[in-house]
């Protein structure tokens, strides 16, 4: 018997969209070199929910997590309910207030089965 994940990763979607803010993950590739028109990088934006928090000051470690990073918890679905892009290191997230932090390691998923249900991220303004 098999456990559809799908209903976990809404139910959680539903938890952070109830006590988190509105966030804009944005993921720059940097492009090749094009002869006459130099290197163009490719954006895409995605529109989320996620909940920004301190860190615990027992995990602030002072090299993996430092003083002043935010821990965000993302919903897995972005604001139309279809699945969300990972995040990557080095993505930006701007979040409701328009501050904007760069995400840094470490940087995890939570997916049994391979369905991803949360995104815990490190972030640093």
């Amino acid at each position: 018997m098999s456990f559809d994940y799908s209903d976990t990763a809404n139910d959680a979607n539903e938890a952070i969209g109830e006590m988190g803010q509105s966030v804009t993950l944005t993921n720059t590739v940097a492009g090749t070199y094009a002869p006459g028109t130099g290197i163009t990088n490719t954006t895409t934006t995605q529109s989320g929910t996620g909940v920004v928090v301190d860190w615990d000051s027992r995990q602030t470690d002072g090299s993996l997590i430092k003083i002043g990073d935010k821990r965000l918890l993302l919903s897995p679905l972005n604001t139309s309910g279809d699945e969300l892009t990972a995040p990557s290191l080095g993505d930006t997230i701007t979040d409701a207030a328009g501050v904007v932090y760069t995400l840094v390691a470490p940087l995890g998923v939570i997916n049994p089965a391979g369905t991803a249900v949360l995104y815990d991220c490190n972030m640093r303004a």
